[in-house]
């Protein structure tokens, strides 16, 4: 897996990411740790409209336990995690980073990249509410998907 032996401190990552953001029309920044997830939150500015969204990711969980059955020590399983904490933050950083590279680059539309991270009003994001559905949507008219407005807008 990616960064399983990564040194790179939690703080750097972090660090790297709030670059990025405010790189990015970035206006605020609030990082997230709520086990087992990771992540952040971010106000990003795009054609004078400003979006939040929500970038998360889920902490492989330690076992109290190895592979042959034994009883791991407190310091080994508090260093397991802050191993695993480091690996999602570098994944984080480099998500991040990929998708503005391809927005900067041209060859993908920010909005197109950002999408599935903006937060609704509820409080989800719209792949929060897409994710469960996505099967089902495949086969819905897509006109349905835009709701109310869109026969009007010719969609």
């Amino acid at each position: 897996m990616a960064y399983e032996e990564t040194d790179v401190a939690v703080s750097r990552s972090q660090e790297q990411v709030r670059r990025l953001i405010y790189m990015h029309r970035g206006t605020g920044l609030m990082l997230i740790s709520q086990a087992p997830r990771e992540g952040f939150e971010a106000m990003v500015d795009l054609e004078g409209a400003a979006y939040q969204i929500r970038v998360m990711a889920t902490c492989r969980k330690v076992e109290s336990f190895d592979r042959q059955g034994r009883s791991r020590t407190p310091k080994i399983i508090e260093g397991m995690r802050e191993r695993e904490e480091r690996r999602v933050w570098r994944v984080l950083y480099y998500h991040l980073k990929a998708m503005f590279e391809a927005a900067d680059s041209g060859v993908i539309d920010i909005r197109d990249v950002i999408m599935p991270y903006v937060v609704l009003r509820d409080g989800m994001t719209l792949s929060d509410h897409i994710k469960p559905r996505m099967s089902q949507l495949m086969t819905t008219d897509p006109a349905r998907l835009l709701g109310v407005g869109a026969s009007d807008a010719g969609l």
